[in-house]
């Protein structure tokens, strides 16, 4: 019975055996490929395997049975915008969480938190890839340095790639590994625009813009600060539209008026420092 063999792959997935959990999902699917379930658990454990193109299929598949408009997908979604920001395409990861997040929104659902923080991922790696096409056209030899970083990068994954597919080392040291040398370039390409900074004395410098200035449901920078009861500050235009609209705190969906709301004068003054000091974070 496919049920049987989902419960079997439950059962490693908690033991920690993701490779026999995989394989497990895979024959329930062989028997019964139109339960979602038993996609959406092989993609979980395929994220942790770091299998990025196949939790894309996976969670393609788990959406395609539910439905794109069935609150039960939102958490396929959550998975599928994961799958795109480990495939590089952060442009595609936003336009599912996005949407994903809107409708968790609209459907109370426990997933809105989880897909708030999978759409700032996504619009960071996306400034993220403008900052560093910014930054090269203000230097040529700092591009030129960056893009060597990336050859080597796209070599050494390369080869893990091959070391993988000859048997020289598991699915899960892959992605360990994986993980380690994009962690490595990524040092080694701010390590270089920090030296470029104190040569340029701040001309040649990445603008970063930080979480806490970051509203949690329009993404978009904060200016006028409220805090919930729960503790959560949000720009006030969103907070007020949503708290109308559905009548809780947006993350712990407790009941909530627009009454409930406080200024956050400690923030806003944070959030006005910081904007004085840096107008670009406007186009976030």
């Amino acid at each position: 019975m496919a049920s049987e063999l989902k419960a079997k792959g439950n059962q490693l997935y908690k033991e920690g055996d993701y490779l026999g959990a995989e394989d497990y999902y895979s024959q329930a699917i062989q028997k019964n490929p139109n339960d979602a379930t038993f996609f959406t658990n092989r993609a979980l454990t395929r994220m942790k395997l770091s299998k990025w193109s196949e939790v894309e299929h996976d969670a393609r598949a788990a959406i395609n049975i539910y439905g794109l408009k069935n609150p039960t997908s939102l958490k396929s979604s959550w998975y599928l915008a994961q799958a795109l920001i480990g495939l590089q395409r952060p442009q595609e990861a936003y336009e599912v969480a996005i949407d994903a997040y809107q409708a968790s929104l609209a459907a109370k659902s426990a997933q809105t938190e989880n897909l708030s923080n999978i759409v700032l991922r996504a619009k960071q790696q996306l400034w993220a890839a403008r900052e560093s096409a910014r930054l090269r056209e203000m230097d040529e030899t700092l591009k030129s340095v960056e893009l060597l970083i990336e050859a080597d990068l796209e070599r050494s994954i390369k080869d893990l790639q091959g070391q993988l597919e000859r048997g020289e080392i598991g699915q899960i040291g892959f992605g360990e590994d994986e993980k380690a040398i994009r962690e490595d370039a990524e040092k080694k390409v701010a390590d270089l625009r920090e030296m470029y900074r104190i040569a340029s004395k701040g001309e040649i410098a990445e603008r970063v813009v930080p979480d806490w200035l970051i509203d949690g449901i329009t993404f978009e920078i904060i200016h006028d600060p409220v805090v919930t009861p729960a503790g959560n500050s949000f720009d006030r235009i969103g907070i007020v539209k949503y708290v109308e609209k559905s009548g809780v705190d947006p993350l712990t969906r407790v009941s909530m008026t627009v009454n409930d709301l406080r200024p956050n004068y400690a923030l806003k003054a944070a959030c006005e420092e910081f904007l004085d000091k840096n107008g670009w974070a406007v186009d976030w």
